[in-house]
């Protein structure tokens, strides 16, 4: 067991270099190492000229601010300077001209003025109307005047002026703007529908019956013959219907 033991702690003359060489580089390693703890680069120099490089070219920006915010001021100074010239130049020859107008005569020469009238709006009738006509009107524009069109073909034309008021954004201030210079004509005959005959879609599109109304209509007619009044035609709908609705359906 002894010569086992002697054999492991025996090294060739191969084994022997080779710890020899790693012994003398960690030990070199370390030399080094102790060397430049004790005796660091010295920086101090780099890192100052660097700062006096960066501190030369924050004075070089600081001056051409400087001088750049003088001639700003300059400029300002100057056009000041101008408009007041300007303006002292204005006022002076405007007294000069008030002076040598205030020395001229009068002269009641009446063939030199004009007269100047004031746009008449006329008197429009609502049912006849075109667009163009519509936006003589106070407060009524190209808009306006589309929407009125349209809901005058929707309605089969105005018995009353007042019916202008149904219109999409017409309020009583506007009303009242343009009351004045509308009118209906008396002889005027709205477009009927015919309540007995015609289809649930054409008696659907009037602004004066709702979805509900035509339906209860349309069944009647089929199950019970034919809408002979006013009265009866509320009794059907079940409801108090638009007054105005009158004028607009034919019962025959």
């Amino acid at each position: 067991m002894s010569d086992n033991f002697k054999r492991y702690l025996t090294f060739t003359k191969s084994e022997r270099i080779a710890i020899i060489s790693i012994v003398a580089i960690i030990v070199i390693i370390l030399i080094c190492k102790y060397l430049l703890i004790k005796n660091p680069p010295k920086r101090t120099t780099y890192l100052h000229n660097l700062d006096s490089i960066i501190e030369t070219q924050q004075r070089e920006i600081d001056s051409l601010m400087t001088l750049d915010s003088i001639k700003k001021a300059e400029r300002r100074a100057s056009y000041k300077k101008q408009n007041f010239e300007s303006s002292n130049k204005k006022t002076t020859n405007k007294k000069d001209w008030e002076k040598s107008f205030k020395r001229e005569p009068k002269r009641k020469d009446t063939t030199h003025y004009q007269s100047f009238t004031t746009k008449t709006i006329p008197i429009v009738d609502i049912n006849t109307a075109d667009t163009t006509l519509l936006k003589e009107l106070p407060d009524i524009g190209s808009s306006f005047a589309k929407r009125i069109v349209e809901y005058r073909g929707k309605l089969g034309g105005f018995v009353e002026s007042r019916q202008l008021l149904e219109v999409y954004g017409m309020d009583s201030t506007r009303y009242k703007n343009i009351e004045n210079y509308i009118t209906v004509d008396s002889l005027f005959n709205a477009n009927k529908l015919r309540i007995n005959h015609d289809s649930f879609k054409v008696l659907n599109r009037h602004p004066y019956l709702e979805y509900d109304d035509v339906k209860k209509i349309v069944n009647y007619r089929e199950q019970k013959g034919l809408i002979t009044s006013w009265g009866q035609l509320e009794k059907i709908v079940g409801k108090e219907l638009k007054p105005d609705l009158e004028y607009y359906l034919d019962f025959e």
